[in-house]
């Protein structure tokens, strides 16, 4: 018989939604709590995908005997708090990204994991279990486009509830919370390391608080020669963009999401692959979640089963952390110089 998991969310944001719309069904699922500070968006949460018990006191839910699994879907500075209490009670956990608004939070956060080993660990770098990225980063470490590769990664958003993205800004940047991923898809897709970052970046809208920004680019030189740029912006007033462009002597790849094809939607994301000297494109659809929660859950479920690792290993999501800390560091010194 397959055991089942009592699995508890922390967090009934948009992140924990698109936790709980994949995994409340699977059979190996037992869901007992929904929590979060805000009672009636718990209470939601629990009508919603029929939670055993719904509370408002993190501590309720990790210390239950009935809860395996904690996933936590909140803001960077309560991850490491968080964690602390679910290695205390001996709980596996699912941790959104960033792992903590700054580096030495980072750095215990990381030493917990690697000091409990018996508790597993999954951060939430979910581009690693999204089949399209998956797909790419097959083509690439094969030879597909050649080496070195030019990454060429932007994710700006046109804001429609700026009051969600100031509450995120309080505790980080664009570049550390979302730019996370792409220096760890840059290290993935090429098993090389980010040795040196540079980074500038603006305020574009008052509200912002002085010790953030709401725009920001880093420039990345890997040590196998290759080289990119992330650029990450949140504001009422830039255009949203999405551009995944990967460029080598032998071609290039383009991922053009689902929701961002003119036509073909039903075909699911495309890749777009030219080949060099043929001078010919290829064109791959793939059916892709952009968020696959289910894929990363069933993740964990080996760790704990089968004692795979972690997918990005914790040591990855550490490198990638820090260059982005160093990013994030350095517009706001640059920031701080204007001002004076």
């Amino acid at each position: 018989m397959r055991k089942t998991y009592g699995v508890a969310l922390i967090g009934c944001g948009h992140m924990g939604e698109a936790h709980l719309s994949q995994i409340y069904y699977k059979e190996n699922v037992r869901l007992e709590y929904v929590c979060d500070l805000d009672e009636p968006k718990a209470l939601s949460f629990q009508k919603r995908y029929r939670a055993n018990h719904f509370c408002t006191d993190s501590r309720d839910c990790i210390s239950s005997a009935q809860v395996d699994i904690v996933i936590i879907a909140t803001y960077p500075s309560t991850h490491l708090e968080l964690v602390q209490q679910c290695i205390l009670h001996q709980k596996h956990v699912i941790c959104e990204k960033p792992i903590a608004p700054n580096p030495e939070e980072g750095r215990r956060f990381v030493q917990l994991v690697r000091e409990h080993p018996e508790c597993k660990v999954l951060v939430g770098h979910i581009l690693r279990h999204n089949a399209t990225y998956q797909k790419v980063a097959g083509m690439i470490r094969s030879g597909a486009i050649g080496r070195p590769i030019v990454f060429r990664m932007v994710q700006n958003h046109h804001t429609m509830d700026w009051g969600k993205y100031l509450a995120i800004l309080k505790e980080t940047s664009p570049l550390l919370d979302c730019g996370v991923h792409y220096v760890d898809v840059t290290q993935w897709f090429t098993g090389a390391r980010v040795h040196r970052v540079t980074a500038s970046g603006s305020r574009t809208e008052e509200s912002v608080p002085e010790d953030s920004f709401n725009y920001g680019f880093m420039t990345l030189e890997l040590d196998d020669g290759s080289v990119g740029y992330y650029e990450a912006g949140w504001s009422n007033t830039f255009s949203s963009d999405n551009l995944k462009e990967f460029v080598g002597p032998e071609g290039s790849i383009r991922i053009i999401y689902r929701k961002d094809r003119q036509t073909h939607q039903e075909e699911g994301d495309l890749i777009e692959y030219y080949k060099y000297p043929e001078k010919e494109y290829e064109m791959i659809n793939l059916q892709s979640d952009r968020k696959p929660t289910g894929a990363q859950f069933d993740h964990l479920i080996r760790m704990i089963e089968e004692g795979c690792e972690a997918n990005p290993t914790i040591e990855e999501v550490f490198e990638s952390f820090m260059v982005c800390c160093d990013a994030q560091k350095q517009v706001l010194d640059k920031l701080k110089q204007q001002e004076k």
